[in-house]
């Protein structure tokens, strides 16, 4: 299998307590990107995280101006995920934004269009309905 080349925008909490523990483990994903406007944190998380080429910015729209990178996790302050997600499906990138997707059902909806219109893959942390209880309450309200 090819790796998927992501990067990674906001390197805080969320990021370093869950999303690249979790990624590092994944030998098809390669982590080749690192965002944040707090420079020392993304240097931080590239050196621990990232391959040995792995670029550092400080504004995502020029991490998304890298055409190699196939993917972006939107791991930033909750009132920014709408439209650095959306930015990165315009820009090519299949995202996995962090929960809660938008502030606004408005913003919410215009997600899901720009991933329809863009052909790019928009998924929300929503990690609890992979769990079984989750799988078997979905399969009983579908019943």
């Amino acid at each position: 299998m090819e790796k998927v080349r992501i990067g990674i925008i906001g390197c805080g909490g969320i990021a370093n307590g869950k999303h690249l523990p979790a990624l590092k483990k994944i030998k098809e994903a390669e982590l080749v990107a690192f965002c944040d406007i707090i420079e020392e944190k993304a240097v931080k998380a590239a050196k621990e995280y990232g391959t040995p080429d792995a670029k550092v910015y400080t504004d995502y729209k020029e991490l998304l101006k890298d055409e190699s990178i196939d993917a972006v996790h939107v791991l930033t302050p909750n009132r920014s995920h709408s439209f650095i997600s959306i930015d990165s499906m315009r820009a090519g990138k299949h995202v996995m934004c962090e929960k809660p997707m938008a502030k606004t059902y408005a913003e919410a909806k215009e997600m899901v269009a720009v991933a329809k219109e863009t052909g790019k893959i928009l998924t929300i942390g929503y990690q609890n309905r992979y769990r079984p209880d989750s799988q078997y309450l979905k399969r009983a309200c579908e019943n």
